[in-house]
């Protein structure tokens, strides 16, 4: 039995069979005074009766010692409790009645009573020291499971003891120790391939940069040829989603690592977006879409300005690249005591049902669309961000009618920077 195992819980018993007994042999020998007692009770009794008896009739003196010590029949006791039954004297007489047996069962209440408050007293006090001990360990366990949580690598349960709690540090000791294996192999694994995709982008970067010049070169050649200037446009197009995919690629390399810590700081939200909307002004001129922003000056939010814009920027490319020349993309920045919403929502071409489960995956693509400009990665970045800021992203759309993204920013960070 592991409660025998357990030396806190083998300490308990012992106490406890050690009251018991200890209980037993005075109850014991308190039963025997007691019954040293009401024999003295009787004798007294029976002294008090004989000298009545006695003094009332000394002619009887020989039938009185008789009568206390020959032996009595059931007819002497009949005899006898008619005879006092007609003073009212009778076994079903009050206690309080009959002075010598009310002494006698106060005397004896108190006695019992202070022995079984005694007993009870031993036995919490026992139980409350050893619960007091569990509850000490469990405390300390707690502590120590708390800083292992917040990353103390090198905190451990003390699991040296017998019974069930060191078993269960045992067993919480060895999890820890494959978790943090585990959270070792990971971090090698992600920094291997943030190194991978740091080195493959800068080994792209280079012919990228050369064949942009080439191409610049060639443009400016003044080409006649309709399909080589045509190719020359594409190719632009092309080196620049391929430099956009390698920026993006390396920018959720770093997040995924977790290497970027975010400098947070409080920020307008609305100089924030403007900033971001900066970029798409020419296209949105040469496309006719009209960009309006609902934000007022007042609102701000800690967060790191770089990232959300990086996210915000995304988020605004995706309305961009999915609306038609003549639609209308609006921004809307709204706040609560406990959160920051940011909405971006457009009345473009929509996402299909069977696509807006997925569009959060990094390279995904959907076969419904006719926009091939993205590179598939662009909301997996806004994503990425905004849980990097404890909020979260959600999508809603109805094809052929529009889009909406909605990011959801908390406002309990702001009260752990103050």
């Amino acid at each position: 039995m592991d409660l025998l195992i357990n030396k806190s819980a083998k300490r308990l018993l012992i106490q406890l069979v050690l009251i018991l007994v200890t209980g037993i042999a005075v109850f014991q020998a308190a039963a025997y005074i007691n019954a040293l007692r009401f024999k003295n009770v009787i004798i007294v009794h029976d002294y008090e009766l004989a000298g009545y008896l006695e003094r009332a009739h000394p002619e009887l003196s020989a039938e009185i010692w008789s009568a206390f010590t020959a032996e009595k029949s059931s007819a002497d006791i009949e005899a006898g409790r008619a005879l006092l039954g007609k003073s009212g004297y009778k076994q079903s007489t009050e206690l309080f009645l009959v002075p010598r047996a009310n002494r006698f069962y106060r005397t004896n209440m108190a006695a019992y009573l202070a022995l079984t408050v005694i007993s009870g007293i031993a036995v919490l006090l026992s139980v409350i020291s050893f619960l007091n001990q569990h509850f000490k360990t469990i405390d300390q366990y707690s502590s120590d499971i708390n800083g292992i949580i917040k990353g103390h690598a090198s905190g451990r349960l003390y699991d040296s003891g017998e019974g069930s709690l060191p078993k269960l540090a045992a067993s919480i000791n060895a999890m820890t120790s494959s978790l943090y294996a585990h959270i070792e192999k990971e971090r090698q694994n992600r920094n291997f391939m943030k190194d991978t995709l740091e080195n493959v982008s800068h080994q792209l970067k280079t012919p990228l940069s050369a064949l942009g010049i080439y191409n610049e070169i060639m443009r400016g050649e003044n080409v006649q040829n309709e399909v080589i200037s045509k190719f020359l446009d594409k190719s632009v197009k092309e080196l620049e989603r391929m430099h956009n995919l390698t920026a993006g690629l390396l920018k959720l390399a770093r997040l995924d690592a977790g290497i970027i810590e975010m400098n947070k700081k409080s920020h307008i939200l609305k100089d924030i977006i403007e900033q971001a909307v900066e970029s798409f002004e020419a296209r949105l001129q040469i496309e006719r879409k009209t960009f309006e922003i609902n934000a007022d000056s007042s609102i701000s939010y800690s967060c790191d300005r770089e990232w959300i814009l990086e996210a915000l920027s995304n988020l605004f490319k995706n309305a961009v690249e999915h609306t038609n020349p003549g639609d209308h993309i609006r921004v809307l920045a709204e706040e609560t005591p406990l959160m920051v919403k940011i909405t971006v929502e457009d009345n473009g071409e929509g996402i299909h049902p069977d696509d807006i489960n997925h569009i959060f995956k990094r390279f995904y693509r959907s076969k419904f669309s006719q926009n091939k400009q993205g590179t598939g990665i662009g909301l997996t970045l806004a994503k990425t961000i905004i849980e990097m800021h404890d909020g979260f992203i959600t999508a809603e759309s109805t094809k052929g009618a529009g889009t909406k993204f909605v990011a959801h920013l908390p406002r309990l960070q702001d009260c752990k920077l103050q």
